[in-house]
């Protein structure tokens, strides 16, 4: 089903209880925020491919069938590994297992720093005598298309702003087949609106000029593309993160808005991005 290529099967333990069976399964990435986006869109695109079975029942049925045994002795764990490979990363953990003749998960998935979102666009309808065309024409290059439909606006909207000496760039663009990532830097009171400069730059901006100690803000994009009957899904994440005014800060020299500025700003934030881009995918 194509899932290998962000599943990989880890290994199979036997539970303490002696009974049950259990397969751990590991995502192909070490990156939290990219984490974040990835599952929920395994979860959308293979709904899309597959109608009336959900990836849940898809992986614990095939796991009993193949190991031949009942669904009340095996469960399935999906993980994020840690990068030196010695452990799990505690921000997403998802079990699955069968109860009462139905699939259940219990999911583990909010204390990613990315905040996850998602956008369903409905295409505009097609006129007559251009469906031949538009059946031509792949989900891999749509996917592509609605990528840079993207990184045009986030250019238009970023990096027209002015931020008070400083310039925003969107950059460290990543696109395959299905999945894009980029980083918007250096900007500022773009999600911590209540910034201000200190005392010491409102006194320096009096009697030299131009100073900004605003805090630096990074925003970081993941997102992945799903087909769908109805149009596509995008299922995606974004990560919002400040550093020093005074200095530009090392990429791993930032902090992550979570949790000190979630739910004032990143949040609200992040509902408005989603609002404001599917806005934009629809035109």
């Amino acid at each position: 089903n194509g899932l290998g290529a962000h599943l990989q099967a880890d290994t199979i333990k036997l539970k303490k209880n002696g009974y049950e069976l259990e397969l751990f399964l590991s995502l192909r990435t070490y990156d939290p925020d990219t984490a974040a986006a990835l599952w929920p869109a395994l979860v959308a695109g293979y709904a899309a491919q597959n109608p009336g079975e959900t990836l849940a029942e898809a992986l614990c049925h095939t796991f009993y069938r193949f190991m031949e045994i009942p669904p009340a002795q095996g469960n399935v764990q999906i993980y994020l590994p840690l990068p030196d490979g010695r452990g799990y990363n505690p921000c997403l953990y998802i079990w699955l297992w069968q109860q009462d003749g139905r699939v259940q998960e219990d999911s583990r998935l909010n204390n990613c720093k990315a905040q996850p979102f998602e956008i369903s666009i409905r295409p505009p309808a097609i006129a007559r005598g251009a469906a031949h065309a538009e059946a031509s024409v792949s989900s891999r290059e749509q996917a592509r298309a609605v990528f840079d439909k993207i990184l045009r606006y986030a250019r238009a909207r970023y990096e027209r702003q002015t931020c008070e000496g400083r310039n925003p760039r969107v950059g460290e663009e990543e696109m395959s087949d299905y999945r894009l990532s980029f980083a918007v830097t250096d900007l500022c009171r773009e999600v911590l609106t209540d910034e201000r400069e200190s005392l010491w730059c409102r006194f320096v901006q009096q009697v030299w000029g131009e100073c900004n100690d605003m805090r630096r803000e990074r925003l970081e994009f993941t997102f992945f593309y799903n087909a769908t009957p109805e149009g596509y899904t995008l299922t995606a994440a974004l990560t919002g993160k400040f550093g020093s005014g005074v200095y530009v800060p090392r990429r791993s020299g930032y902090m992550d808005m979570e949790p000190d500025f979630e739910e004032d700003f990143l949040k609200p934030y992040v509902r408005q991005f989603q609002r404001d881009l599917k806005r934009q995918l629809e035109k």
